[in-house]
């Protein structure tokens, strides 16, 4: 009978110690995922939320600027529409990378930003005065580099670019066209920046409130969204592609973002610069706390030194290297590729820091399709 005793009594002390663990490790979740809401409220009041902002108002300056334009072809409207287009435009890779929640609903870069621009198709619209930019097939007819192509790349000078609006057979067919690529990404930007805001869609507290970090909490979209960015877009499709790096060396010069205008290098820059201010959690005169401030405090090292350190410092260097590149981009490919060689090696040293690094110290699963196996 004692024996029974002392062996009920052993098996109730060992199950109570073996479910202690379990306690700690619920309690230590339950912190973490608690921890996290100041950080995702962070990240959408100073950085995502300021970024939809800025944007929002600079297309519609922009708007504003091509309507008078469209009114009024003339040099000094061609120079002020311009103007307000290249701020829209820079403007734009702050928030790019954000493609998830209302910007992934709504296919936001790919309706504003596919590049290169079909000028082919573009053409033959304003010839048949047939305008249809709601096709999935229309995106890379539209957006921000069909802008580019008509205010710098229908003429070879600004005097046959305004003979296109005015004097040309098809000017009020070129017109239409152009003002309904304004309205669409006007109505684009609009509506994504409304989902965010509490007035519109609220995604804002929905982002707040999703602070796990599986795969489709705001963690796991963030990174996700981050990562792949960097790999296709910032690394690929603005460097990688005009430089030959998936046509076996044969350079694309005309792939180029903003080939007409030749703001490649600065947009490019201005992207990084953008994945830098997000990484640390700022946007302008708003500072808080951003992924940089996390993933520090996980204490996670890379060769020695944190992780964060090491990340933040080969972003600044990516971005150095870039902004080395010469202008315009797509004369630097056939006559001074190296600076962009070099640029595109950081690039992609950084991206592995961000997609397999990174992703494994905030225990994010890349979820996103690989391009290349990096």
């Amino acid at each position: 009978m004692k024996f029974k005793y002392l062996f009920f009594l052993l098996l109730m002390v060992t199950g109570f110690i073996c479910l202690l663990p379990s306690c700690v490790e619920d309690e230590k979740n339950e912190k973490i995922t608690l921890d996290r809401s100041p950080l995702l409220q962070s990240i959408a009041d100073n950085v995502i939320l300021p970024g939809y902002e800025n944007l929002h108002i600079d297309v519609t300056e922009m708007e504003a600027s091509i309507e008078q334009f469209l009114e009024n072809p003339a040099p000094n409207t061609l120079d002020q529409t311009r103007s307000d287009f290249e701020k829209a435009y820079h403007s734009w890779q702050v928030v790019a990378f954000f493609e998830f929640g209302p910007a992934f609903t709504e296919t936001l870069r790919a309706n504003v930003n596919t590049f290169p621009t079909d000028y082919f198709s573009i053409e033959n619209a304003v010839q048949s005065g047939e305008i249809d930019l709601n096709k999935l097939s229309s995106q890379n007819k539209k957006g921000f580099p069909a802008l580019d192509y008509f205010f710098y790349g229908v003429g070879d000078t600004d005097e046959t670019i305004l003979e296109k609006f005015t004097t040309d057979p098809y000017s009020d067919h070129r017109k239409a066209y152009l003002a309904a690529v304004s309205e669409d990404l006007f109505a684009k930007v609009d509506k994504v920046y409304k989902e965010w805001m509490a007035s519109g869609g609220n995604f804002r507290q929905t982002f707040i409130d999703k602070d796990g970090t599986d795969v489709g909490s705001s963690m796991g979209l963030m990174v996700n969204a981050l990562s792949e960015y960097y790999e296709r877009i910032t690394r690929d499709a603005r460097i990688g592609i005009p430089l030959g790096k998936r046509s076996q060396g044969v350079i694309i010069p005309q792939n180029a973002e903003a080939y007409y205008s030749g703001t490649s290098v600065s947009l490019a820059t201005k992207n990084l610069d953008g994945i830098i201010d997000f990484f640390l959690g700022k946007n302008g005169q708003q500072d808080g706390e951003g992924l940089y401030d996390y993933l520090k405090s996980l204490n996670h090292e890379y060769e020695g030194e944190l992780l964060a350190d090491v990340l933040i410092n080969n972003l600044e260097e990516a971005k150095s290297k870039v902004a080395d590149i010469p202008s315009p981009f797509s004369e630097s490919v056939k006559t001074n590729p190296q600076p962009a060689e070099i640029a595109h090696s950081q690039l992609q040293k950084t991206l592995i820091l961000i997609k397999v690094d990174m992703a494994s110290a905030l225990g994010i699963l890349i979820s996103y399709q690989d391009n290349d196996g990096d």
